[in-house]
Parts: C-alpha cells; sequence; structure tokens
C-alpha cells in the first residue's frame, strides 16, 4: 500500500511539471550547451599554451571550477581511460581522499574518512554517487564500468542543501555526454593479461530535425587472476554487460527532454574468493585441518568457488523549461537492481559457515528545481525532492557445514521528501555570499519472516532534519580567490535490513556531520593552476557495522563521536601544446573521540576470534583513512607526418590505512603506477595502445572482514598489461 501511494505521489510531479537537464550557465540558451565541457587536451587537439576552463555542475548550474567555493576536483573521460581508470573503484588513484573499495556486489567510496561499511537491505551509502545528476541509492550499482563518460566530478565535503539525500561525506557525480546530431561512432577493442578482453563502442546521430539519440554499449570478460589451489586454474573472474542510450529532444531553445535508460549484468567472484588473513580462520581448529590454507596474495583454496552477481535497470527522464526569469527543471528517474552473494566466512576448503544473501531493490525519485536566470547581483536556486523504494532480502540464509540452517525474508521500505533552497548574493565584483537550506523528512519501516512464522512485525521509525550550508568568497584578482564554508551534511536513520529479533531491528540514529572549510583556488600562471583546501569535521552518531560476536549475522549501530582534520593541494600545469601534468597531496587525521562500544575480534591463537566486549575504540584512526596520500599524471604527444606518438603516466600513492576499529587489520602503505604508450594515425581515427595496470604489482586489499570466524581478505589486482585498438568514424 505504502509503495503505491510513493508511486501515485511521483506521478503528480512528471505530469504537472514535466521531467530535468543538466543546469547551464545563466548567460546561455538550451542551444549553447558546449560540445565538451572539459577542452580537449590529447594530442590531436589544436589548442595554445595554457590551462583552459574546467566546467562543473557543483552547484546545479555550470560554473567555471575556480569560481566555485567548494572543493571539487573534475577529470576528463579521455584522462581518465589513458591513466588506465576504467571503473569508478579505479578513482580512488586519481581523485584526492578518495577511496573506494567493495565487499562482493556492495561498492562503499569514502571521502575524507567518511564513508559506510554497510551492506545492509535497504541502507545507502553517505558518499553520494550521482549520474549525469542522478541519485544511485542501491550499493551494488555503485561499482561499474566508465562507459563513454564525459567527465567525473568529485565534491568532497558534506552536500546538505543542492545535493542533500544522504550526502554527508560528499558526491561522485558522473556525467555522459548528450546525443549529438552529427553523425558519429567509436569502437574500441581491448585485450590483456588473464585472458582479458573487451569491446565497447558509441554511435549518435539525428533522428529527426529535433530528436537525436546515442547508444552505448560494452562486453567485458576476463579468466580471474587469483590461483585456485584447490581445483586448479584461475578464479575471481569478471564478466560484465553494459548498455546505455539516451534520447534527447530539443525542438528550440526553451524546451528541453532527455529520456535515458541503462542495463547491466556483472558477475564479478574476486572480492569473495580470498583467503583467511594471516591464517587466521576458526578452521584450523577444526578436524580436520584444511589441507590447503593459502599464504601468498592473490591466492584461494575454497570448498566451492563463490559468483556473485548483480543486474541493473534504470530509467530517466529529465526536461527544462525556460520562462522569463527562471527556469523549471526536473528528474524523474526510477532503478531496479538485483544481486546475489554467497560468501564463505572462514574462507578454506572446509565449510564451517556461510551465507546466501539474495536483495531485490526497487526506487524512484523525482526532483523539481526552480533556477533565476536574470543577471542582477542575487540568483537562486529552489526545489523539492521525493525518493521512495523497497529493499527486500529474499531471501538470507545462513550455512553451516554446508548445509543451510536458517533462512529469512526481510522488507525495508522508505518514504522521504526533501524542501531546499539556495541563493547567491554579489555585493561587489570581488566579495560574494552564499546561503542553503535543506529540509529532510523521512519515514521507514521494516519487517522480517522466517520460512514459518513472522519474526519481526512491522516495526516503524520517523526521521528529520535541516541541514545547511554559507559560504563566503573574495576574489583578490580574476585568477585568484579564497573562501570559507561552514555546512551541514545528515544521513538519515535506518533499520538494519538482516535483522531477525525486535531488538535487533532497532533503527539507528541520523549521523550529523558539521564542516568548517576554507580554500584558495589561483591561477598565478597562463600555464599553472594551484588550488589548496583545509578543512575541520565534528562527526556525530556515525553509522557502522560488524559481525555479530557468536553468528554471522551483521550488527547496525552508531558510534558516537569522531573529528577529522585534514587539507588538500592540487596542482595541474600544461607546459605547451604537448604536455600535461597534474599532482596532487593530502593529509588526513581522523580519530573517533568517542567510540566506547565498539565491536572488535581478536585472535584466539588457536584458529579463529573472540569478540572483545566492551571495546573502547576512542582515539583509534578511523577506518579506510589514510594519513596521507599523493597522485601525479602526465600525458606528452608528439607529432611526426607518419602519426603522433604519445605517453601517459598514473602514480598513486597510499600511507597505511585501517580495516577495523582497534587498528589491528591493516592495508600496508602501497604505490600504484598506470601507463599507456600510443600511437594514432593521421586525422585521429586510429589509435593502437599499449597499456599496464599497477606496473609495480603492489598488493591491495578490496576488503578485510574480521569475524567471529576470523579475519578474511580479498585482492585487486595484481600487474596486468594489454593491448587496445580505437576506431572513429
Amino acid at each position: 500500500m505504502l509503495i503505491s501511494f510513493s508511486r501515485m505521489a511521483f506521478a503528480i510531479p512528471v505530469v504537472t511539471s514535466g521531467v530535468m537537464i543538466p543546469e547551464y550557465a545563466n548567460a546561455q540558451t538550451l542551444a549553447d550547451k558546449p560540445s565538451t565541457t572539459i577542452p580537449d587536451t590529447s594530442p590531436a587537439a589544436d589548442q595554445t599554451d595554457g590551462i583552459g576552463d574546467i566546467i562543473v555542475t557543483a552547484t546545479r548550474r555550470e560554473e567555471r571550477l575556480q569560481n566555485v567555493p567548494v572543493s571539487v576536483s573534475a577529470v576528463s573521460g579521455d584522462k581518465l581511460a589513458q591513466s588506465g581508470i576504467t571503473d569508478t573503484r579505479q578513482l580512488t588513484q586519481v581523485m584526492p581522499n578518495l577511496n573506494f573499495s567493495r565487499a562482493s556486489t556492495t561498492f562503499q567510496p569514502v571521502i575524507r574518512g567518511v564513508g559506510t561499511r554497510n551492506a545492509n537491505a535497504g541502507d545507502e551509502p553517505n558518499v553520494s554517487v550521482y549520474i549525469d545528476g542522478i541519485y544511485q541509492p542501491v550499493p551494488a550499482a555503485l561499482g561499474f564500468d566508465l562507459l563513454n563518460v564525459e567527465r567525473v566530478e568529485v565534491l568532497r565535503g558534506p552536500q546538505g542543501t543542492l545535493f542533500g539525500r544522504n550526502s554527508t561525506g560528499g558526491l561522485i557525480n558522473i556525467i555522459t555526454p548528450d546525443p549529438s546530431h552529427d553523425l558519429s561512432a567509436k569502437v574500441q577493442v581491448k585485450y590483456g593479461s588473464y585472458e582479458e578482453r573487451s569491446v565497447s563502442a558509441y554511435l549518435t546521430g539525428g533522428i529527426a530535425p529535433a530528436l537525436s539519440a546515442d547508444l552505448a554499449f560494452q562486453i567485458y570478460r576476463d579468466n580471474g587472476y587469483i590461483k585456485d589451489l584447490a581445483h586448479g586454474g584461475y578464479v575471481g573472474r569478471r564478466k560484465a554487460t553494459t548498455i546505455r542510450s539516451k534520447w534527447l529532444f530539443e525542438p528550440n531553445d526553451t524546451f528541453r527532454l532527455i529520456l535515458s535508460g541503462s542495463y547491466s549484468d556483472v558477475q564479478d567472484s574476486s572480492s569473495a574468493n580470498g583467503q583467511p588473513l594471516n591464517l587466521n580462520t576458526v578452521a584450523r581448529a577444526a578436524a580436520p585441518v584444511p589441507a590447503i590454507i593459502p599464504t601468498e596474495p592473490w591466492q584461494s583454496a575454497l570448498d566451492v568457488v563463490l559468483l556473485p552477481t548483480a543486474r541493473i535497470s534504470s530509467g530517466d527522464a529529465q526536461m527544462r523549461i525556460r520562462l522569463p526569469g527562471f527556469d523549471i527543471a526536473t528528474t524523474t528517474s526510477g532503478q531496479w537492481a538485483k544481486s546475489f552473494s554467497p560468501t564463505d566466512n572462514d574462507q578454506t576448503t572446509k565449510p564451517v559457515s556461510g551465507s546466501l544473501v539474495s536483495i531485490d531493490n526497487e526506487y524512484y525519485s523525482n526532483e523539481i528545481r526552480l533556477l533565476s536566470t536574470t543577471s542582477g547581483p542575487f540568483s537562486w536556486i529552489a526545489g523539492n525532492y521525493l525518493f521512495a523504494g523497497d529493499s527486500r532480502a529474499d531471501p538470507f540464509s545462513s550455512k553451516t557445514n554446508g548445509v543451510v540452517t536458517s533462512t529469512f525474508y526481510t522488507k525495508q521500505h522508505v518514504f522521504s521528501w526533501a524542501f531546499f533552497a539556495e541563493g547567491t548574493m554579489k555585493f561587489t565584483d570581488k566579495f560574494e555570499a552564499v546561503a542553503g537550506v535543506r529540509y529532510t523528512g523521512e519515514e521507514r519501516n521494516y519487517t522480517a519472516r522466517s520460512t514459518t512464522a513472522i519474526v519481526v512485525p512491522e516495526q516503524r521509525a520517523n526521521f528529520d532534519k535541516l541541514t545547511y550550508r554559507f559560504s563566503l568568497q573574495y576574489k583578490f584578482t580574476p585568477q585568484t580567490n579564497i573562501y570559507a564554508t561552514y555546512g551541514r551534511g545528515f544521513k538519515s536513520g535506518v533499520f538494519n535490513g538482516f535483522a531477525t529479533t525486535i531488538p535487533a531491528a532497532a533503527p539507528t540514529k541520523p549521523e550529523v556531520l558539521d564542516s568548517i572549510e576554507v580554500g584558495l583556488k589561483s591561477d598565478p600562471l597562463s600555464w599553472l593552476r594551484v588550488n589548496v583546501s583545509g578543512f575541520h569535521y565534528n562527526y556525530n552518531d556515525i553509522q557502522q557495522s560488524a559481525r555479530g560476536p557468536n553468528t554471522t549475522l551483521v550488527l547496525l549501530f552508531n558510534a558516537a563521536r569522531a573529528r577529522i582534520n585534514g587539507g588538500e593541494l592540487e596542482l595541474t600545469a600544461r607546459a605547451g601544446k604537448s604536455l600535461n601534468m597534474r599532482a596532487y597531496a593530502t593529509y588526513l587525521d581522523a580519530k573517533y573521540t568517542s567510540f566506547p562500544t565498539a565491536q572488535v575480534f581478536e585472535p584466539t591463537g588457536l584458529g579463529g576470534n573472540v569478540s572483545v566486549t566492551p571495546y573502547d575504540a576512542s582515539g583509534k584512526q578511523m577506518i579506510r583513512a589514510p594519513k596521507y596520500t599523493i597522485g601525479a599524471s602526465f600525458d606528452y604527444a608528439h607529432e611526426t607526418k607518419v602519426g603522433t606518438f604519445g605517453v601517459t603516466a598514473n602514480v598513486y600513492h597510499s600511507a597505511k590505512y585501517y580495516w577495523d576499529f582497534e587498528n589491528r587489520l591493516a592495508q600496508p602503505a602501497y604505490t600504484q603506477v598506470n601507463g599507456e604508450v600510443s600511437f594514432t594515425l593521421p586525422g585521429d581515427k586510429w589509435k593502437l595502445a599499449v597499456w599496464g595496470k599497477n606496473l609495480a604489482n603492489e598488493v591491495v586489499y578490496s576488503n578485510i572482514l574480521s569475524a567471529a570466524q576470523g579475519d578474511i581478505v580479498g585482492f585487486e589486482r595484481p600487474r596486468t598489461y594489454g593491448l587496445s585498438l580505437t576506431v572513429k568514424f
């Protein structure tokens, strides 16, 4: 009944106001949208020396990155591909203070130490991911291939007003190109280590005088990179198919409609097929002891090969109408996702314990915004947002000694609404102020049943919060400005989507983050850009998860308070037409200031762990929060009569960080190096490249999980290399 009501609620705004498009700068007409928002610095581009403007949508309008009083980084899709960044998890290597990990089918971004490891049915990340400005609520849908991407923007810090939903730590906005009336196509084939092979294509063109469309797809396969000591060969294979299409209807300068749809089918067993960390598994204490327990990276020995899967589809409608003095922009979206996650809690050939989890998600959202377009000193945005849907564990089962011992079915429903407004006042050509507020209300309910009875009757909870942002910006010169921002982020409370008793089903409290940030953005020379920021966070009622002390079930709880201080430096340089360079460095001091009820496990010495209760983690470093990271990249092109030779390299270094509240389980410091050497024929239609990833063959953990059954670890890919051929028509 509730979902029917929410569908009716979404239908009303669609009928009365239509559906959004990405915002454009005030002075532009709808037909004036530039075809490329980040200037093309590819070898074939004929550009003068100097750094071009980067246009971002961090304020829901297209603005110069250097004019936005927000910590935001933006990289074009071409630069990401040349740097070996082909999916969202690899954004860790090119974006300051971003850590993107995974657990089976659940993907978990962290920005400046703010993120979540929660993988419960119905929970959402507290670092939001958007595609073309559309919120992606399902954690299983966040780890996707960057197929034909125009640019990626990462906004750091709470986005409590314009992008308000569950963006405590920040957000990742992935922008794809709009269809073009000019007929064009691009095809790329790749082949690499571990039988990695893929084909991707993009086609766009006009259908009718006011209608254009595009189609992008990719098929990816590999044979796995984790040596299977139990069955021979390799596990950890990945199989993915992705399809996306946009249709653009633009009959005049005052109306614009985009319809889009996407589908992805991913099977990826790399995270699930791991090993006990440091031989710590309960299987060692049970007779007979497994004959094979891996001791080297990229090895696994399980009784059954695990293959998590996820299928995600979405449909979106975006429309914009230009009226005198303001625009109306609306977005309507639906997302449907089904994931299946088998686990082996001891990670050995002995079937001690495990689980089978199937989650179905169905979510709908609608947003209406009014945007001023007058040329006066005051500009504004106001709107409302609706969000509703269901997440069902259908079912989740526990296994002991290879036999299913319990099966449960749960359902969590959410209905949320928000009203927001933000205004910018330019007092002079040099000084301006921004103020914004957002009020969010949310209703949730939760039920659970076994195969024979209801174990958790319907539980209800309501949450609401006022969040805000205030910024001051002063421009010393047209090339240099300083800003200061105070803001609040909020993530609503949530039920534990795997709870099977009424006490365990008690919802968490909402988490709240207050942020103070100051920054400097400067282009001191035509070829040099320098951006610096410093920040202080007070983070309260942090939502966390851990395994139960005696079972395989997940606990969901609040982790009191934390304090986060840090700073970031970004440099961009263009040394002539042929050489581009980018570098950044970050510092992060993220600690729990009050965490007296942490869930912690320590090895027994005989195999497996014992729960330490109570444990006070106050003063410990927050999980997945390295003290510092350093990144650098460059691309160089040399033109000859026979074609253009190009070289691209990307280096990323991370300090040690922790995966548990006790700071016992650590990812050691590591350095990853990617590179590409290419040759492009005259005319920029044929390009052949040799590429390599993780050339230093560093051991990087995709996930570490501590539970009573032991410590288990999964691995990111080792050194890989291959060839690619790109053809443009």
